[in-house]
């Protein structure tokens, strides 16, 4: 069995699928790894590039190439085809650090067994490189090199939430649960880090930083623009998680529960802040706001509050909830301009 499997998810990549790829195959560790490269309908030439890498390295890369239906579609064809012991995902616009290829996969080797394993990952943006870790902010809570009852970590609540570039999970516990992201829309990452939570029996913490994540890419859909025009996108994948945890919450610890419901609300505080305060009058006039608003509320795990940020605790939320309204455009514009400071100066101090 190879240790770690790779999946590629792959759409008009054609400018940098080629680097993904060289990351992974001049490492010296590459013949433990399992790349599965699924091409999502490319209207360019990223299919014949993935072929090519294919037939270069057969024993390390395979392809699936499928009609689109977006990102989730990709991770769903792939997992039945697994041979590693452990699963990532590796977008194909981002890259493995190639030097930490090796230690990563000597590191599964000795945690193996553990359901989740979590790393840190680089954030490259304009402004330079950053390390984010698990930890961020709070310091090191979990030792590493061996793998934590999941419950002793929740309990713990010093983290707040995982994100996809940071996790990889055992093969055989995705398969053995069915894990099924939805189709059709965008931003089901986030699924990715919150579906097998409710499984996850045990995790282990490494301070091997594999991912290198690639904000310099215009249009990708974490853009806050992007994230607007597909808010209706988000929202799906948000609902879904909340009717989840409706559905399945008292199945779990209160630790675990809590977790999970901070997930839920987190992300729909993004959504409504964004529809709140981002968002331009005209195209808030026609949005869908009362339904999403409808929605989240039914299925809020807690009152919802939709705050500037974790500092200014002013909920945006309740002007409208009183008046009906938003704020007046120049005072929003005013409340994400002190938001974005704090934002900087928050992580020049402990980024």
């Amino acid at each position: 069995m190879k240790r770690l499997s790779i999946i590629i998810p792959t759409y008009n990549m054609e400018q940098l699928l080629p680097q993904c790829l060289d990351s992974l195959v001049i490492s010296p560790a590459a013949e433990a790894l399992d790349v599965v490269v699924v091409n999502d309908g490319s209207r360019d030439s990223s299919l014949q590039i993935a072929t090519n890498y294919a037939a270069r390295y057969p024993e390390i890369i395979r392809v699936i190439d499928k009609p689109n239906g977006n990102y989730g579609s990709t991770i769903n064809a792939a997992l039945p085809t697994l041979r590693g012991e452990y699963v990532k995902i590796l977008d194909a616009d981002d890259t493995f650090d190639t030097q930490a290829v090796a230690p990563f996969v000597e590191y599964l080797a000795q945690v193996s067994g553990a359901d989740m394993v979590v790393a840190p990952f680089t954030e490259i943006s304009h402004q330079g490189e950053r390390t984010v870790s698990y930890d961020l902010y709070h310091g090191k809570h979990f030792g590493y090199g061996v793998a934590y009852d999941a419950e002793r970590v929740f309990e713990r609540e010093v983290i707040p939430y995982f994100m996809m570039h940071s996790v990889a999970y055992r093969t055989a516990l995705m398969q053995s649960i069915g894990y099924h992201q939805r189709e059709g829309v965008s931003y089901t990452d986030l699924q990715w880090c919150f579906f097998p939570i409710f499984k996850v029996a045990t995790i282990a913490f490494t301070d091997i930083s594999l991912y290198r994540y690639n904000l310099t890419r215009e249009g990708q859909s974490m853009d806050s623009t992007v994230q607007l025009r597909k808010i209706d996108e988000l929202t799906t994948v948000v609902t879904d998680m909340a009717q989840m945890l409706d559905s399945y919450g008292s199945e779990v610890s209160v630790a675990r529960y809590n977790f999970l419901a901070g997930v839920v609300m987190r992300r729909m505080q993004t959504v409504l802040r964004k529809y709140l305060l981002e968002m331009d009058d005209r195209t808030f006039a026609t949005s869908n706001f009362e339904a999403t608003l409808a929605a989240f509320m039914r299925y809020a795990p807690q009152p919802l509050r939709v705050y500037i940020n974790g500092k200014l605790r002013v909920d945006i939320l309740r002007r409208w909830q009183r008046r009906g309204s938003r704020y007046p455009r120049l005072i929003r514009r005013a409340i994400l301009a002190v938001d974005s400071a704090m934002q900087r100066i928050y992580k020049a101090l402990f980024g």
